[in-house]
């Protein structure tokens, strides 16, 4: 019997496969993480948390290696630019009444079931919510920056 050597898609979905299993055994933990103590909760968290960034810098790494100098260049020029414009960004989101009003009412909602009532539980999903829309919005400008330097690198000659 042959061994047939996983394609793009199966090696893409093998690298991601330790985040998602991650993510989705935390996702099914919570009834039972509601039940312990908060420095378990915490210290569990963290520790996902932790493994699932350091993962991803793992594969980043990892599947820069066949990028050719230019490339390089694109995702140094990307990332520098785009930490900055993205954390910029969520501040001036947040800045916006309507959206911190939408913001707080959401999650006393998601915490207490009630706009009205906040909890120590509200702070901390706010928190958890304000760190994802920072990272969701630094990858949005990632992905912008991408952009303008491939715009530029075309100049206005021929394509490559």
């Amino acid at each position: 019997m042959t061994i047939h050597p996983p394609g793009k898609i199966g090696r893409y979905t093998l690298w991601l496969s330790p985040v998602v299993i991650v993510v989705v055994g935390f996702v099914a933990a919570i009834p039972w993480l509601k039940q312990q103590d908060d420095a378990l909760v915490l210290a569990l968290t963290a520790a996902a948390s932790i493994f699932v960034m350091g993962y991803a810098l793992f594969i980043s790494h990892r599947l820069q290696r066949q990028l050719d100098e230019v490339q390089i260049a694109s995702a140094g020029f990307a990332s520098s630019r785009g930490w900055v414009w993205g954390a910029n960004a969520t501040v001036v989101l947040l800045l916006l009444p309507p959206v911190t009003n939408w913001l707080i009412d959401l999650v006393n909602t998601l915490s207490t079931g009630s706009p009205d009532t906040p909890d120590r539980g509200a702070v901390h999903l706010a928190l958890f919510l304000g760190l994802i829309l920072v990272v969701l919005m630094q990858l949005v400008a990632v992905i912008v920056a991408s952009a303008i330097w491939q715009r530029r690198m075309e100049g206005p000659g021929e394509p490559s």
